[in-house]
């Protein structure tokens, strides 16, 4: 496979700890138009579907699935709900999607070390590759923020501040309340507190 291929159609990521031996799983699939790949990794070894055309054809007819991002869909659905089972046995591991409607479950095979390496080398890429591209976008908006006249604090103090103001303003307590106080009539408007 083109490494230059794989680190696009990474898609949904899922860390799984096995409730047996409380091992941790790093979960994700690989999707294009015409391919749906899972994986599953203790970053020692690599797990995958490996699916040729014709078994993932069998294996959407099986299932009742129309295309491949139908699996990328459900797939990540369960992954954001922790919704996945897995039965670890020797050279083979089997991935349940546990609430899935469908009963997806999937044959996972462990890879060659030569290919695992090369497989875990590009995820591994892939990830680091986001992480930077995340770190950019939050630094421009710091950026962007500061460049304003009075916004000198950054964005994600400003976010929490403003969080907190929030949950001032529906506090019912009237010492913590920052909202001006209901006048009484005929209170002085100079000295609060005093008839005029």
């Amino acid at each position: 496979m083109d490494n230059q291929e794989l680190p696009a159609s990474v898609r949904s990521l899922h860390i799984h700890r096995h409730p047996q031996n409380n091992h941790r799983y790093f979960c994700y699939t690989r999707v294009s138009p015409r391919a749906f790949d899972l994986c599953v990794t203790n970053i020692v070894d690599v797990w995958s579907t490996a699916f040729s055309q014709q078994k993932l054809e069998e294996h959407k007819v099986m299932h009742g699935m129309k295309n491949s991002e139908e699996y990328h869909t459900r797939t990540k659905e369960a992954f954001h709900k922790d919704a996945v089972s897995l039965t670890v046995l020797d050279n083979t591991m089997i991935l349940k999607l546990s609430q899935d409607v469908l009963g997806l479950a999937f044959d996972l095979y462990k890879l060659p070390v030569a290919e695992a390496k090369v497989e875990l080398r590009s995820v591994v890429f892939h990830l680091v590759d986001h992480v930077h591209h995340l770190e950019k976008q939050v630094t421009a908006m710091e950026e962007a923020d500061t460049s304003s006249p009075g916004k000198r604090m950054p964005f994600a103090h400003r976010l929490f501040q403003a969080v907190d103001f929030d949950s001032k303003m529906k506090s019912n307590d009237p010492g913590s309340s920052p909202v001006a106080r209901k006048r009484l009539v005929g209170e002085s408007l100079i000295n609060p507190g005093r008839k005029r």
